[in-house]
Formats: C-alpha cells, structure tokens, sequence
C-alpha cells in the first residue's frame, strides 16, 4: 500500500537516522581512549572506554556499527518513497521504535560527568531500551511477514537493516552488562563466568536464528554475533589482560570457537536451504515436466486404471 503524505512514523525515522549520525561521528578508538576535549556528546568510538571488560572486541569490531548505519540510511531514504512509506513493514511494525532506540543510544551517549553506580545502572537501562527497541521491530516484521508474499526489495530494504542492527544491539547490550559488573567491583571470577555466560548465549541466539526461527532462517544475525567473537578472542587490552595465563588463554580459545563455529553453521545452514534444497526442487520440477501424464483424478475402478488428461 502506498501513502501520498509522509506520517509521523516516516518522519520519526529520520529523525532517528539524524541521532544515529550524530552518535557515530567521530573516529574509531580502542578501549581506555577516554574523551577529555570537554565534549558534550561522545561517538561511538568514545563510548566503550566505560565498559571494559573481557568481552571487550577490538576496536575494528565497532566498524558494524557504521556499516548498520549505512543500511539504516537506505531505509530511511527508502521508507519515504510513496511505494513504501505505508508498507506495514514501516506502519506497524518499525513504527517508533527506530526512533526509542536512536533517542535511548544519543542519552547513553552523552557525557554527563559521573561515574558512580547510578551513572552505570542509568547506562546500561538506557542500552537494554535500545534493545527492546530493536528486539521489538524484528519480531513485529516477522510476525507480519508471509515468506512467500514478500519481495525482495521489500527484505532488503526495510528488514534486512534491522536484522543486523539486532546483533549489534545485542552485542552492545552484552558489553554494558559486563561492564557494569566490573565497574562494581566484582572479582576476577565473577567476570570470567559471566564472560562464559554471554559468549554461549551467543551461541544459542546463532542456533536459534538458524534452526528455531520459522520455515527461513536468520543468517544475519549469527555472523554479527561471530564477529563479536572473534574479536573478544583476538583482544589484548583492558581487564582481561589481568587474568591468570591459563584463564586468558581459555576464555580466548572459547571466544574463537564459538566464533568459528557460528561461521560454519551459518554457511551450512545456508548451502542447505539455499542451494541444496533448490537444486532438489529443480530436480522435482523437471521431472514432473518430462512427465506428459497429468493426473486429475485419484486412481478409480477394480484395476487400478487411473482417469489421465
């Protein structure tokens, strides 16, 4: 369906890609690059000094952020062409909640001066909105999605920007929690457990996108996350440097695995449902068409004779 006017929901959306440029304005810094130029908003290369922990990647890790941006940019330009500015997919199921995240990630990234334990609960809320935000855009798309109704324009331009934004969003959200947690206090042990924690839901998200979620899967969303990582695995700098070398060593390995292992299955996955499974189709189709039967009524009478066509 088509509307001849942009609606709030259209112009929400810019305003939210609008936010999203301010935020990811500046250059990529490692972990521990603190801002002391008296800025007031900090980008994102800025952001991630306060949530060193051992799930912290490197700092080419954040590159997907500029590269969700980019996608988001395409359907913000797209969502306002009169084919697409009343497609459910914008209406009822992005509607606001482009915009929530985009406002929960500019708060999050302003510099107000504390660092107490309010400040970091204050942060880490604000990231578990985004979340929400981004969590609630893909299940609304996905519940409103017929696979076989929708065209490909449609999925790249208005779902496939979200799906990758969800891995960031969930990475993202990954860091605050263990960050905050380290800036509590908590021991060395603690922080490996939950490092642990984090990089098998990883793994479970992967499996979920891949083999739970409907008759197609989400390929998207388990290379994010493998990029994370692998990233977490080749990181040499902020607390996990302090763990013993066995432990580091470790929780390296692990990281690489998990890593590897959702490349691998993600490929699999789609070498099987991409490729394999169409090859057979396609085998099936040109059987049926070297076929010059066509039945049109289930087998009748004592023989067994079948009424052709």
């Amino acid at each position: 369906m088509s509307s001849e006017k942009l609606n709030i929901y259209n112009i929400l959306n810019i305003i939210a890609l609008g936010l999203s440029l301010v935020l990811q304005a500046d250059r990529l810094e490692g972990p521990g690059h603190q801002n002391e130029d008296g800025t007031i908003v900090n980008g994102i290369g800025e952001l991630f000094w306060r949530y060193e922990s051992i799930v912290m990647p490197t700092s080419n890790t954040f590159l997907i952020a500029h590269i969700v941006l980019f996608f988001e940019g395409v359907f913000t330009l797209v969502q306002c062409l009169p084919k697409y500015r009343g497609s459910v997919m914008v209406q009822d199921c992005v509607k606001h909640w482009f915009f929530t995240g985009a406002v929960c990630q500019f708060i999050w990234s302003i510099d107000i001066g504390l660092e107490n334990v309010f400040a970091a609960i204050f942060s880490t809320v604000l990231v578990g909105i985004f979340f929400f935000s981004i969590t609630k855009i893909l299940m609304s798309q996905a519940a409103n999605t017929i696979p076989s109704e929708q065209s490909p324009e449609e999925y790249w331009f208005l779902r496939f920007p979200f799906s990758m934004h969800f891995g960031w969003a969930l990475a993202v959200l990954a860091m605050s929690i263990n960050g905050f947690f380290v800036s509590l206090g908590f021991g060395r042990t603690f922080q490996v457990v939950l490092g642990i924690i984090t990089l098998f839901i990883f793994a479970g998200i992967g499996y979920k996108m891949l083999y739970k979620n409907g008759p197609r899967p989400n390929y998207i969303i388990p290379l994010i996350l493998s990029w994370f990582c692998i990233g977490i695995a080749t990181e040499e700098q902020g607390p996990k440097v302090n763990l013993e070398g066995g432990v580091h060593l470790f929780f390296d390995i692990t990281a690489g695995i998990i890593g590897a292992l959702l490349i691998v299955t993600t490929l699999f996955v789609f070498y099987q449902k991409e490729y394999k499974s169409g090859d057979l189709s396609n085998e099936i189709k040109e059987a049926n068409d070297a076929d010059d039967a066509v039945y049109v009524t289930a087998p009748d009478g004592k023989d067994g004779a079948s009424a052709l066509a």
